[in-house]
């Protein structure tokens, strides 16, 4: 038994990927442990239990109210939180064996404090900042990113393509763990029956997802609906649409399995991201393998991450990224609804041959394996 610290910016309310590691974790008999970032409101130190699949753990929480996609904005909560889990590891390090670093706003202090501990981090990468660094600030935190990778003992990525994103650094060993989703049995959907076509964005409310162009669209087709969950940015702007548009709906914030459910009840999904941001050229998409285990045709922007396997497969739409290009993408989609059954057919066999969470799970169990040696 190994106990582990795993660190996220986010409360984990929800966090698909988060949740499904803590719980592969906890199914090897591992004590998991939550040390988090609340964003909502600002408190001390709060404790309780996260209810995962199959399993409850620890989730400690600091507070530090700030705004999903802020950026310098929210730079003093950030500083806040960093200072927080940096104590919290130190004055704690006879609790935990390992740390399991999400991405580098918890790995920053986070792997300073290892270091003086004398503890073994492993580093997951859900997003590289340093993509294309250019600045002289972009180029320091390139660096200290990149030295964050080579002092872990395992680096992992969710694409074979960010091998490419991370080449300037030297990882002791690297592990590719996709976001796909885990096994939840979820009913079957009969696609192109339904009188209106339904479209689902699910994720984070936030810029460089043409979410309000989606908004403007779709709210001037009457034989489409579009299907909002989330949180961030743009909740009240969703909220204020929904109430003016009778074919825009929006849930709010969904746990991980009503998510699953509300895509699984739309017709079509949505992966849109700015290409003109250099990650998102190495972005791996939960709703790219939620589509997959779903069985629902893709939505995607050109030269964004996977839409090369949505291209080769021929298993939705890639559009440029632009009101227009979401128009004409939708409309393209509708026009080969014929076609949707055969696409989905084939979306589930692919994420069963390549991407299952069976196989995922069993990669992440490994690695920890490796601590017994």
């Amino acid at each position: 038994m190994k106990r582990v610290v795993i660190t996220r910016s986010n409360p984990i309310d929800p966090d698909s990927r988060v949740e499904k590691e803590a719980n592969s974790l906890k199914k090897m008999g591992n004590e998991v442990y939550l040390v988090v970032w609340d964003r909502a409101s600002n408190h001390k130190m709060k404790k309780d239990l996260k209810q995962l699949e199959n399993y409850k753990v620890k989730r400690i929480s600091f507070g530090a109210k700030a705004t999903y996609g802020a950026g310098i904005k929210s730079i003093i909560p950030y500083l806040k939180f960093q200072i927080n889990l940096f104590m919290w590891l130190i004055k704690n390090k006879r609790k935990y064996d390992i740390c399991h670093f999400c991405d580098f706003d918890t790995a920053f202090l986070g792997s300073l404090a290892c270091f003086w501990t004398n503890k073994k981090y492993i580093f997951d990468i859900f997003d590289y900042l340093s993509t294309d660094a250019k600045t002289i600030k972009e180029k320091i935190i390139e660096k200290l990113e990149n030295n964050i990778i080579n002092r872990a003992e395992t680096t992992i990525i969710c694409s074979e393509q960010r091998k490419t994103q991370i080449k300037k650094s030297r990882p002791k060993s690297l592990v590719v763990i996709h976001n796909t989703p885990s096994n939840i049995p979820v009913l079957k959907e009969n696609l192109s029956k339904k009188e209106k076509v339904k479209i689902a964005y699910i994720g984070i409310l936030q810029d460089f997802r043409l979410l309000k162009e989606m908004v403007e669209i779709v709210s001037k087709m009457k034989n489409v609906e579009l299907h909002i969950g989330g949180f961030g940015k743009y909740e009240d702007y969703m909220r204020n649409a929904a109430r003016q548009y009778s074919n825009i709906k929006f849930y709010g914030k969904l746990q991980y399995e009503e998510t699953l459910r509300l895509e699984n009840s739309c017709d079509l999904m949505t992966a849109i991201y700015d290409p003109s941001i250099g990650n998102h050229k190495y972005a791996a998409p939960n709703k790219f393998y939620e589509a997959l285990f779903l069985g629902k045709p893709l939505i995607m922007v050109k030269e964004t991450g996977m839409s090369d396997i949505v291209k080769s497969e021929d298993i939705g739409v890639l559009i440029e990224y632009s009101s227009e290009g979401f128009r004409d993408g939708v409309k393209s989609l509708i026009n080969r609804r014929d076609e949707w059954e055969k696409m989905s057919d084939k979306m589930k066999k692919i994420y069963l041959e390549k991407y299952s969470w069976n196989e995922m799970e069993k990669r992440l169990q490994e690695l920890y394996l490796r601590f017994d040696n």
